[in-house]
C-alpha cells in the first residue's frame, strides 16, 4: 500500500553505471511512501545508462532526467539542487540502494517533529548484492531527536559516527548554502555547512536504511596523485578549523580531528606520490600512532595485551622499519603520543602539516 507522497527531491548523478542504475531506482519507485520527484543527472555516460534512466522514465512521472557533457559529481548534485522543488533533498549514489521503508520513516518522523531540518541515518556496506529481505525490513528503531544540527554533530562525533558524506542526510533544501566543488571528498564542507545551520535534527540509528556499494571503480578508489591529496588537505584543513570553531565538546573535537588526520594518512599511503622509502615509514608510524590512540582515547579499548596484538597486526600488515615498530609499542605502553598530549593539546596537532 503506497502512502502519500515524501515532500522529497532525489538527486541522482549518473556517469557510465548500466550495471547499477537500475538497481538503484527499484529501491525509489518500490518506497512504500514515494518521493515527489527523482532527478537523474546524466554526467555525459557513454554505455547504456541515459537509456536505462529514459525506460523508467517513461513510466514513471515523477521521474526527470538531466542530460549534460561529462563535467562530474559536483557539477551534477549543484544542478540537480538548482532543480529540485521539493522541500526535501536526499542525495543517493546511481549504484546505492535504499531501504523500500526508509522515506516512510522519514515522513513518519516529518510528522512527529513538522520543523524538522536533518534526517540523518545510518548504513551498511555491499560489494554484490543486497539480501532482498534485508532491502525491504521494517525498521523500527524510533528516530532520536536532537534540538540543533550542532547538538547531533557532537553525538555522533563523540560516537566517531559522523560522516561528510551528503548521502546520509535528508535536509531541508533551504539549508544547501554551499555549492560542491572539485571531484574528491567535495560533500565534506558542504554536509558540515548543512549540519551547523540546521535546527531540530532527527538520527535513525539503523544499519539497513541505506546500502552503499563498494567497488574497485568508484571514484575514491581511482588514481591518487598529488592534486588529489592537496584537494583533500585543503578541504580536511578547513574542515577541521571549522569543527575546532563550534560549541562542541573536547572529546567530539579530538575525535574529529584524530579521525580526518588517519583518512589523510591512508589516502597518502594509496597514493603514487610517495617516491622514498623513509618517507613511507614515517607515514606508516604516524597512522599506527594515531590508530592506538583512537583506540584507547575514542574506543575506550586501552589494553595493553589486546593493543599489542593490534600493533603486532598492524606491522605485518605495512611494511616498516624496527624503529617504527618500537616506537608503535612504546605508544601502546605509554599509551601516550610522542613528545605531545594529543588529548589535551589536539589543536597543535595536525599530521596534514608533516606529509
Amino acid at each position: 500500500m503506497i502512502n502519500n507522497n515524501a515532500p522529497i527531491s532525489i538527486i541522482i548523478p549518473c556517469y557510465n553505471v548500466e550495471n547499477y542504475i537500475a538497481n538503484c531506482l527499484d529501491s525509489l519507485i518500490h518506497q512504500s511512501c514515494l518521493p515527489e520527484e527523482i532527478i537523474c543527472i546524466d554526467d555525459g555516460s557513454t554505455d547504456d545508462t541515459l537509456l536505462i534512466i529514459q525506460k523508467y522514465s517513461s513510466k514513471f512521472d515523477y521521474i526527470k532526467i538531466i542530460q549534460q557533457t561529462n563535467q562530474g559529481v559536483s557539477v551534477a548534485r549543484n544542478k540537480g539542487v538548482e532543480l529540485a522543488t521539493s522541500e526535501y533533498i536526499l542525495f543517493i549514489d546511481s549504484d546505492d540502494i535504499l531501504n523500500t521503508n526508509l522515506l516512510y520513516q522519514f515522513e513518519s518522523s516529518l510528522k512527529a517533529e513538522p520543523n524538522l531540518d536533518i534526517f540523518y541515518f545510518d548504513y551498511t556496506t555491499f560489494k554484490i548484492n543486497v539480501p532482498i529481505d534485508a532491502a525491504n525490513k521494517i525498521m523500527d528503531i524510533e528516530p532520536t531527536i536532537f534540538k540543533s544540527g550542532t547538538e547531533l554533530l557532537n553525538y555522533l562525533l563523540e560516537k566517531v559516527n559522523y560522516s561528510g558524506v551528503v548521502w546520509r542526510y535528508i535536509f531541508k533544501r533551504q539549508l544547501f548554502t554551499e555549492k560542491f566543488s572539485g571531484t574528491n571528498h567535495e560533500d565534506h564542507l558542504v554536509s558540515l555547512a548543512i549540519m551547523t545551520n540546521a535546527k531540530a535534527s532527527y538520527y535513525f540509528n539503523n544499519k539497513n536504511a541505506h546500502f552503499h556499494r563498494v567497488r574497485s571503480s568508484s571514484l575514491s578508489n581511482l588514481y591518487i596523485d598529488n592534486i588529489y591529496t592537496e584537494t583533500l588537505k585543503n578541504v580536511l584543513k578547513k574542515c577541521i578549523q571549522q569543527i575546532n570553531e563550534l560549541p562542541l565538546s573536547n572529546k567530539a573535537k579530538l575525535n574529529y580531528t584524530l579521525v580526518m588526520n588517519v583518512t589523510y594518512l591512508e589516502t597518502i599511503l594509496r597514493s603514487n606520490i610517495i617516491k622514498r622509502k623513509q618517507e613511507k615509514d614515517n607515514i606508516i608510524k604516524e597512522l599506527g600512532l594515531l590508530k592506538i590512540l583512537i583506540r584507547i582515547y575514542t574506543n575506550n579499548k586501552p589494553n595493553i595485551i589486546r593493543n599489542t596484538f593490534y600493533i603486532l597486526k598492524f606491522v605485518k600488515q605495512h611494511d616498516c622499519s624496527l624503529s617504527t615498530k618500537k616506537a608503535l609499542l612504546k605508544c601502546v605502553i605509554t599509551k601516550q603520543y610522542p613528545k605531545l598530549d594529543i588529548k589535551n593539546n589536539y589543536r597543535q596537532y595536525s599530521s596534514l602539516d608533516k606529509f
